[in-house]
Order: C-alpha cells, then sequence, then structure tokens
C-alpha cells in the first residue's frame, strides 16, 4: 500500500507539475506514467493477497480453529461481522476492489485530464486503504490519548510514510528512465522532479518524525518499555535503520539536489547526467533501508506494546527523578542544560543559514548541545536497579489484597521491620543493617519493582533474607499492597477537614450492604465523590443521624454516603432498626476495609495510638483521599454547611488530578 500511495502521489504531485515544454518532456512524462500505473496495479494485487491470506490466519488465531478451518464460513463471518479487524477488513477490501477496478480501465484514458483523474482518484482510494490500517492496530490499546486521536496519528504515520517511502521508489524508477535516455530535456524535467519530490519529502519526514514520537510515547511509555521490552527493542531496531535512513535523504536533498538542479540550468549536460547517477544510487539506498524499516514495522505490529507487557530493566543502575525533585539544585542543574542546548542549536542554525564556510560554528555549537545534555543528566541521581525495578503488579491495589498482605507482614516481617513497619522489631536488634523504616519517604524513592526483588531474592549483606520459596507471586505483591498502604498512613496524617491535594489514594474496595448485587469503590470514579463514614456503635448513632438527615443534601451536591461498621457488622441493621435508613450501610465487606481504612486513620504524631472508633473521609471522583474528620476536630463536619461547602469544592476543581493507578508501577 504504500507503494501504491507513493507511486501515484509522485506521478500527481511531483510529476505532472513538472515543466513540459519539450517533447521529450512530455514523452518522459508519459513513460514515467506508464511505469508508475504498471507499479500501482501489482501493488494492488499483492494487497488484495495479502489481505486474504490476513484474514486466513487472523480467523485461525481468534476462533482457535485452525489453518485447516480458517476458510470455514461460519468461522469467517464471526470474525467479519462481530470484530473491528473484521469491520476494518470488509472497508479496506471494498476499497481495494475500487481501485483495481480503476486501474483495470488505465488504458482508456483519451488526454492528460483523463490521466489526472485516474491518478487523482487512484491516489485517494489508495490513501483510505492504507489510513484505515490505523484501526486495525495498536490504536486501541494507547491509554494515555483518545482512541480516535491514537487512530488519526497513525493513520497520519502511514500515509506520510506512503508519501516518502512509497514515492523514494517512484523517484528511483523515474531516475533509471533518465540514465538511460540521457536527453538533456529529460535530464532538466528529472531535476525539476527531483527538486519537487525533495520539498514534498521533507513535509513527509517531519510528519513521520512527529507522529512517530508520539506513537512511541503512547505504546511504550518510558525507558523502560523501550530498552526492556521486546516492543521496545524492535523500536531500537527501527530508529538503527531510520537514522542512516535521514541522513542519506539528507544528502541528497541539501546537497546532490541542488548541484543537480544547478546543471541542469545551466546546460552542463555531462555533469547534470553524473549527478543523475549520483542521485540515482542515494535513492536506491533509501529504498533499500526503506524496506527494512519496513519489516521492522511489520514485527512491531504483531508485537504486544511496551505498556502492557512487563519490562526487565538490564542495567545495575537508573536515573532518578524521585530524589531529583527533592534537590534544590535539580531545577538550576536543568536550567543550566537548557541554555546551553539553546545556545548550541543556536548556532547550529545560524552556521547553517549563512552556509559558513568555518566550520567552527558548527563545532561549537555541537559541544554547546551534548555539554548542555550532560548537564541536565547530572540533576539525576544514579540509585541501583535491578531486573524487575519497572514491573508492574499483577494485584490491584484493593482491600482485599492489602488485609491478606497485613496477614503474611505479620508472620513474615513484622519481626524485623515492627508492626508498623518502621524498621523497629526486636529480630532486627542483631541483623548487620537495621531494617529499613517502610513508612519513612524515602521509601517512595523505590519502585514496587524493588520491593518486589528484595521481598523474592533478599538483600544481600543486610540479614533479610528471600521468601520466593515461602510466599507465592500473588502473595508477595499482597505485601507490597500493604507496605503501600502503610506508607500511605503515613501521608493520611496530613489530611484534615479541609480539602487537600491530591497525595493519597483511596484503596479499592469491594461491599455490599445485605441485598442487591455488590459494589466497588472504583464504580464511583467518574461518578460521585464518596464521603466514607467508618463507624462504631452505640457512639456514633447521633452522627448517622444526622447524616441521615442530611441525605438528601449531601446527594444533591454530589456525593455517595457509604457508611461501614468497625464491628460486630453482623447486628448492624437490627441495632439502627429504623433510625438510619438512607446511607448505604456496608455490612459485607465490611472487615477487610476497616482493616485497610484503619491503617489511614491513625493520628499524627506525637500520638501513636489506635485509630479513633469514629472517623470520615472525602474520596473524590478520581479516587483520591482528599480530606480526613475525627468528631470533636475542628473545624469540623459536625457542620454540615461545612461539610457541603467542601464537597462544593471538590466538584469546582478545573483541572482534577489523573486517576490513581490501581496497578502499581
Amino acid at each position: 500500500m504504500i507503494g501504491l500511495v507513493g507511486s501515484l502521489g509522485f506521478g500527481l504531485i511531483v510529476l505532472r507539475p513538472s515543466s513540459a515544454r519539450a517533447a521529450a518532456e512530455r514523452e518522459l512524462i508519459v513513460r514515467c506514467d506508464t511505469t508508475l500505473l504498471r507499479t500501482a496495479w501489482w501493488c494492488v494485487l499483492v494487497s488484495l493477497g495479502s489481505a486474504l491470506a490476513w484474514l486466513a490466519l487472523y480467523t485461525a488465531a481468534a476462533t482457535g480453529v485452525g489453518l485447516a478451518g480458517a476458510l470455514d464460513p461460519d468461522a469467517l463471518t464471526r470474525v467479519l461481522a462481530h470484530t473491528s479487524f473484521g469491520r476494518v477488513w470488509l472497508l479496506r477490501m471494498a476499497l481495494l476492489v475500487l481501485a483495481a477496478g480503476l486501474l483495470l480501465l488505465r488504458a482508456r484514458e483519451r488526454n492528460a485530464r483523463d490521466r489526472i483523474a485516474l491518478l487523482a482518484e487512484g491516489l485517494a482510494l489508495g490513501t483510505m486503504v492504507l489510513a484505515a490500517l490505523a484501526w486495525a492496530g495498536h490504536a486501541g490499546t494507547v491509554e494515555d490519548l483518545p482512541w480516535r486521536l491514537a487512530a488519526a496519528m497513525d493513520a497520519a504515520h502511514l500515509v506520510a510514510s506512503g508519501i516518502w517511502l512509497g514515492g523514494l521508489f517512484a523517484l528511483a524508477q523515474l531516475l533509471t528512465l533518465v540514465a538511460r535516455s540521457p536527453h538533456t530535456d529529460l535530464v532538466r524535467a528529472a531535476a525539476a522532479a527531483a527538486h519537487r519530490f525533495s520539498t514534498l519529502a521533507t513535509v513527509g519526514v517531519l510528519t513521520l518524525v512527529l507522529t512517530g514520537a508520539l506513537n512511541a510515547w503512547a505504546l511504550a511509555g518510558d525507558v523502560a518499555g523501550i530498552v526492556g521490552t521486546s516492543y521496545g527493542w524492535l523500536l531500537l531496531g527501527k530508529l538503527a535503520l531510520l537514522v542512516p535512513l535521514l541522513g542519506l535523504g539528507a544528502i541528497n536533498r541539501w546537497r546532490i539536489t541542488p548541484r543537480l538542479v544547478a546543471r541542469a540550468a545551466a546546460g552542463d549536460r555531462g555533469d547534470a547526467l553524473w549527478m543523475i547517477h549520483r542521485l540515482r544510487r542515494g535513492v536506491g539506498a533509501e529504498v533499500g533501508l526503506g524496506a527494512a524499516v519496513l519489516l521492522v514495522v511489520g514485527a512491531l505490529g504483531v508485537t504486544p506494546p511496551a505498556r502492557h507487557v512487563d519490562p526487565w530493566w538490564p542495567f545495575a543502575t537508573r536515573l532518578s527523578w524521585a530524589l531529583a525533585r527533592e534537590e534544590p539544585a535539580t531545577v538550576l542543574w536543568l536550567i543550566g542544560g537548557a541554555l546551553y542546548a539553546a545556545a548550541g542549536l543556536t548556532a547550529l542554525i545560524y552556521s547553517r543559514r549563512r552556509q559558513l564556510a568555518s566550520r567552527w560554528p558548527t563545532v561549537i555549537g555541537g559541544t554547546l548541545v551534548a555539554y548542555g545534555v550532560m548537564l541536565g543528566l547530572f540533576a539525576f541521581p544514579v540509585i541501583d536497579a535491578y531486573p524487575t525495578t519497572y514491573l508492574r503488579s499483577n494485584v490491584p491495589y484493593q482491600a482485599i489484597s492489602i488485609t491478606q498482605g497485613g496477614a503474611l507482614y505479620a508472620k513474615h516481617c513484622a519481626g524485623c521491620h515492627g508492626p508498623s513497619g518502621r524498621g523497629d522489631g526486636p529480630g532486627g536488634r542483631g541483623l548487620p543493617r537495621q531494617p529499613a523504616d517502610l513508612t519513612a519517604r524515602h521509601a517512595a524513592d523505590h519502585t514496587v519493582g524493588d520491593l518486589f526483588w528484595w521481598l523474592t531474592h533478599g538483600i544481600p549483606q543486610s540479614g533479610m533474607p528471600g521468601f520466593q520459596s515461602v510466599m507465592s507471586e500473588t502473595e508477595r505483591w499482597d505485601v507490597i499492597n500493604f507496605v503501600r498502604a502503610l506508607a500511605a498512613g503515613e501521608l493520611a496524617q496530613g489530611l484534615t477537614p479541609r480539602v487537600g491535594p491530591p497525595m493519597v489514594a483511596a484503596p479499592d474496595f469491594e461491599f455490599g450492604i445485605g441485598v442487591g448485587p455488590g459494589e466497588t469503590l472504583r464504580d464511583h470514579r467518574g461518578q460521585a465523590i464518596v464521603h466514607l463514614v467508618l463507624f462504631t456503635l452505640p457512639d456514633s448513632l447521633a452522627r448517622l443521624e444526622e447524616i441521615d438527615r442530611a441525605w438528601t443534601k449531601i446527594g444533591l451536591a454530589g456525593a455517595r454516603v457509604i457508611a461501614v461498621p468497625m464491628r460486630d457488622a453482623g447486628v448492624t441493621y437490627r441495632r439502627l432498626g429504623t433510625r438510619v435508613m438512607n446511607p448505604a450501610i456496608a455490612v459485607e465487606g465490611s472487615e477487610e476495609i476497616i482493616v485497610t481504612y484503619a491503617l489511614l486513620a491513625r493520628p499524627a504524631p506525637p500520638r501513636r495510638d489506635a485509630p479513633p472508633a469514629h472517623v470520615e473521609f472525602l474520596i473524590d471522583r478520581q479516587g483520591w483521599l482528599r480530606a480526613r474528620w475525627v468528631p470533636g476536630q475542628e473545624p469540623g463536619w459536625s457542620n454540615l454547611a461545612f461539610l457541603l461547602g467542601e464537597v462544593d469544592g471538590l466538584n469546582k476543581e478545573a483541572q482534577p488530578a489523573p486517576p490513581p493507578d490501581d496497578h502499581l508501577h
């Protein structure tokens, strides 16, 4: 399809507008048109054949019938009618059949206007077929961009590659025709076409680089996704081929083509013909590298994106942004690096625009850019890394996982790290190194992948053993979820009745009210603010009655009240009777909720006692804990107008924080 779009686009956009003052030039256009249309016809045939093979392979894989049953009418019907791949395939096949029919009529053009119409209609059909591939690719897996925007970027990337890489092949065909018939007028027409194509190729390359960078960011995500996954290695392989391809293109665009145009305009047939041969070799090399790039792209198309697989970090160290942002000098390092790099880029642009004979501005500019990048990298501390540093948890950050992790922590870890994770357990006194304080701020500098590695393999020379033989992988992630909740509890001590910034993620939980289907906290994402009330009877009865009377006002303000008994959940309804009817009383799942949110309800230092018997939280629509109130704390929510004001403030936030990641990174 890239060959089809490139051939027809070259004939319409590049060849036709080139000068045709002499009969030889008009003859060249006719001959080249014939060659390009023949190429386009073969491209359509190959595309039709490969589309049929693709459908058979996809049907075999999607339905599990194997290659022998891939042509079964029922299996094909299911794929074509009930999958997005099938619908896109039908659209592309219809467009390809139209393109084939159009090219079959190519011999019936009576004049140049008919030939231009043929090229324009074929180019439009080919562009639609090529762009439609975006809707059958990885665009649907992008998480950080709207699906339509991701598909549009893919489509632009595909069309730009067709105009550039497919056009390169067409240019090579034109140069071959001229080299075989070196008439002066033909050389002049070829020079004009090469000059026009170089401008078109520049636009195509800029579009490719921009959309390719955005696609790589959307599908790879970060450095770990690039260097630690098969998809990332293929991306690096594509880049390794693309860099020399762009270098060759720059030489052909900025050095050979201008000289060819100048020699042809001066009537220097010998030198112009030599430049034709030189440009032909350069374009041929570009076509070869472009074909290799397309092979890599084919492998990328059937490889899961890096964001959806666990990266395996290949280096022993990494740069830490978490530590860098705590250093006051970080901003100065980054600003200094940016200034040096900007000065270097200015020198490079100046030397290029002025076409200076001296190379010193280029050397100085390149040195300044490299020095600026080096200063920027110095802003990031280098810390140890492990193969699982960027591993993602397969266990969500939920109350049931935290509760199970707490039990495992008490059995295997509390002896050294202490019941509250502060590294003060009696078993740690005789170890070579004091156990880490799991609630300290520095604990957040390590990824959960680091914790998983230590929990699996232990820490050499510290006395901490590995637990791979004692705990399953899921149990190790449960322990990590519990440790994360411990650290979140320290941050939650800074919460007040006034809404604060989003710093603490609210653990998800499942609950039921005794009748009807169960719910989860996550079900309220994007729907309602949650007013979570942890209560104890009979002490909390008056507060629950107060909330019950204001239930309508709270609901109209956009909040959902979920009340969770801290003990004796089974007899809660009997104790409440008809006094509290409106709030959802979470009697099912309450044990896990209380164990989890008790960690987030601990009072701030210097008090280290147990959580209060009654505590209330505000959880915003994105899933962040934003406020916390304990009866007796002023200003407090006993004044319901104050509570409703805080809910209204959450409703009016212009740019809410993105939802916290339930699957730890």
